[in-house]
């Protein structure tokens, strides 16, 4: 009888060593691009900007500044909504260096309102980005490419998430 406390308390201790580990580098991955989304649908150019490295170069060949410039541009002709699917960390190696690909859902919110109304508002891209560690220890982009992504052609898990966010699907 006295051994039941115990093994109470340690089987409570052993529950709460997951939530005490530090997060690991892809978790830290997913979370900086689910950051970078919030940051893009509240149309903070700074905070997006901030994300980017200063050698940052795209697959079309913009700069940060040009970047800056197209995401500026964006912002203000449209309003923007985001659903981020599939997110696949390719690579988040000790060198400092890491790969992800992510899938979303973009609309401008004119088409999200609308989107009960047709069977889906908005076109899938898939995001290549490369990212590396900034002297401050925080990842930066150095890398993107994205394309538009027919629905026959999503990863699977943002197959699954679409089906989720929109049961009319």
């Amino acid at each position: 009888m006295k051994t039941a406390p115990i093994f109470a308390l340690l089987a409570t201790a052993a529950a709460l060593v997951p939530a005490c580990r530090p997060a690991s580098e892809e978790a830290r991955l997913r979370a900086f691009l689910k950051e970078t989304v919030a940051l893009a649908e509240k149309r903070d150019l700074a905070g997006v900007v901030a994300r980017v490295a200063e050698d940052y170069s795209d697959f079309e060949g913009r700069d940060k500044a040009a970047t800056e410039a197209l995401v500026r541009d964006y912002f203000r002709r449209t309003g923007i909504v985001i659903h981020l699917l599939g997110i696949r960390v390719e690579r988040a190696g000790a060198d400092g260096q890491a790969a992800v690909e992510a899938e979303a859902l973009l609309s401008s919110g004119a088409a999200e309102v609308f989107r009960k109304l047709i069977r889906l508002a908005g076109e899938c891209y898939r995001f290549e980005v490369r990212l590396a560690r900034a002297p401050d220890s925080r990842w930066r982009i150095i890398w993107a490419r994205w394309e538009a992504v027919p629905l026959s052609e999503l990863f699977p898990e943002s197959l699954a998430l679409l089906k989720k966010l929109f049961p009319e699907f």
